[in-house]
């Protein structure tokens, strides 16, 4: 798996790249020789077994930057031990509910600020791990030595969902089904031809990252890591480093892409999207920022839950047929967002509230089942019961369709479905197309009424009329709430927290105030 991985690079392999400046291991002019990786990896791994960490525990990574995280839990799966991942922008009082009466955790790797909250946070948990004391002692530990990791359903890592819904769920999953998803991304990569440095910008404890590096990893393919993700840092980075492959959550994407005209990502050949839909507008300037003739933006549709479930494909050269295409078809893009093709590995049934699938193009819960699915939540046993009965088919907790021909059409989550239309996501994909100077832009329901909630890109002006024009013709609508961007609820991932929002905006609005918001 990855630590064995990282040990197999050849020692004159491409340098990996980052923005920050890791506690394990130096950069020398923002380059780390993978080796110098490996070796803090197999170090770490001894260093933290002298302080008894054991196969089977349950250890807690709480780190910040990514390399720290990647070199914590190489070394923690080394020991066949098992790495809790915790963002690091979660709160302690949500990290506490996040581990609360979950057994057989020993250890906290941590330091500086979270490594004080830890005492506060995990006062049951009896080992609290300082990585600068690991990464100070380095030198005087050996290479840890063990036998290759053989893939099973025995537990691996356990990552965190992004918590839209509320508290995040711990999900556990095995060597077997990383390996399986790490396998279809890595073959994704070798039928692209990528040549060059992948870069990734995202959440370093989530699942996908933890796919996306053994998958470059086998690829041999050297890294890119970004923990800053302002604008004015990425398009240094991109210009200075010029990676073919660029991968983020839609809702960054979005919130970069007014980069394209300057040339930040005149590079890359691949744009990787997962975690949430990107938008066509998105799409279209990321594309059009790449100096490839057939550069190619892939959005895949999956859950840390699943894997990959879905993929869509948007093609450079294309783009002015699929624009006069979704012009035509405005009526078919309120039903929903395509996701495309299921995976042929990857089973998917829409079905009814009593489990009974529906007719091909009927809307109902979309379940799945597919070889990448995890093992369950660790804290929440009783989902886990509710949305995998019998191991079989998972319930994603979206509202979808399949066509006859396995396309995939995503509606809404199940918990956000609107009454006042067929899908909120599509109405969502329309206007942002319309409305370039959107930044931001969600159809909540409030009260029986669909509530358009935006942000505005800076230097833009709400233009009214125009959009009384365009709204009018997709649904009926409250006039829509503008508000600053840092005022959308957000997940570790970028998502938005549609619950949450609702409420702060329901606490704000006086109690004799009419539906309709208005500017």
């Amino acid at each position: 798996m990855i630590f064995d991985k990282l040990l197999a690079l050849p020692s004159d392999a491409e340098p990996w790249i980052v923005d920050h400046e890791p506690i394990i291991v130096a950069a020398r002019d923002e380059r780390i020789a993978p080796s110098e990786i490996a070796d803090a990896a197999a170090r770490a791994a001894t260093a933290l077994r002298s302080r008894g960490v054991v196969p089977g525990e349950r250890c807690v990574v709480w780190l910040e930057s990514p390399t720290d995280i990647i070199v914590a839990y190489a070394a923690v799966t080394a020991l066949d031990a098992v790495p809790i991942l915790l963002s690091p922008t979660l709160p302690g009082p949500v990290a506490a509910s996040m581990v609360e009466n979950v057994s057989g955790i020993t250890a906290v790797i941590a330091t500086d600020d979270r490594l004080a909250t830890s005492e506060k946070t995990f006062p049951d948990i009896g080992r609290l791990v300082d990585w600068r004391d690991i990464a100070a002692e380095l030198p005087d530990h050996p290479r840890i030595t063990r036998r290759r990791e053989v893939a099973s359903d025995a537990p691996y890592v356990i990552v965190h969902t992004s918590g839209t819904t509320g508290i995040p769920k711990l999900a556990e999953c095995s060597s077997a089904s990383i390996r399986f998803n790490a396998r279809v991304q890595a073959v994704i990569h070798w039928l692209s031809r990528l040549d060059g440095h992948l870069a990734l910008v995202i959440s370093p404890v989530h699942g996908r990252t933890v796919v996306g590096i053994l998958a470059a990893l086998m690829r041999r393919a050297p890294l890119l890591l970004l923990q800053d993700d302002s604008p004015d840092n990425v398009d240094r980075m991109l210009k200075r480093h010029r990676p073919v492959y660029l991968e983020t959550h839609p809702n960054t994407f979005r919130a970069w892409q007014h980069l394209a005209p300057g040339g930040a990502f005149r590079s890359i050949r691949f744009f990787g999207a997962g975690f949430d839909v990107i938008h066509p507008d998105t799409v279209a300037a990321l594309l059009g920022g790449s100096a490839h003739r057939f550069a190619v933006c892939v959005e895949v549709y999956g859950q840390n839950e699943t894997g990959p479930i879905a993929i869509r494909s948007h093609l450079k050269g294309a783009q002015r047929v699929t624009r006069a295409l979704r012009r035509i078809q405005r009526s078919k893009l309120l039903r929903g967002h395509p996701a495309g093709p299921h995976f042929p590995f990857c089973r998917v049934r829409i079905v009814d509230d009593s489990g009974r699938t529906v007719p091909a193009g009927t809307p109902g819960r979309m379940v799945v089942n597919t070889p990448g699915v995890f093992s369950g939540y660790i804290n929440r046993p009783d989902l886990t019961s509710r949305n995998y009965p019998d191991n079989r088919w998972w319930d994603t907790g979206d509202w979808g369709t399949k066509s006859r021909t396995g396309r995939i059409t995503l509606i809404d989550r199940q918990v956000d479905k609107v009454s006042g239309a067929i899908s909120g996501i599509g109405i969502e994909d329309i206007l942002l197309e319309t409305f370039p100077e959107f930044l931001e832009l969600v159809v909540l329901e409030m009260s029986g009424t669909l509530q358009p909630v935006l942000s505005l890109r800076p230097g833009t002006e709400f233009r009214q009329r125009a959009w009384a024009s365009a709204a009018g013709r997709l649904a009926t609508m409250a006039e829509p709430i503008v508000i600053p961007d840092r005022d959308f609820p957000r997940t570790v991932t970028g998502k938005i927290q549609r619950e949450q929002l609702k409420k702060t905006l329901a606490d704000q609005r006086p109690a004799d105030q009419s539906r309709s918001v208005r500017l």
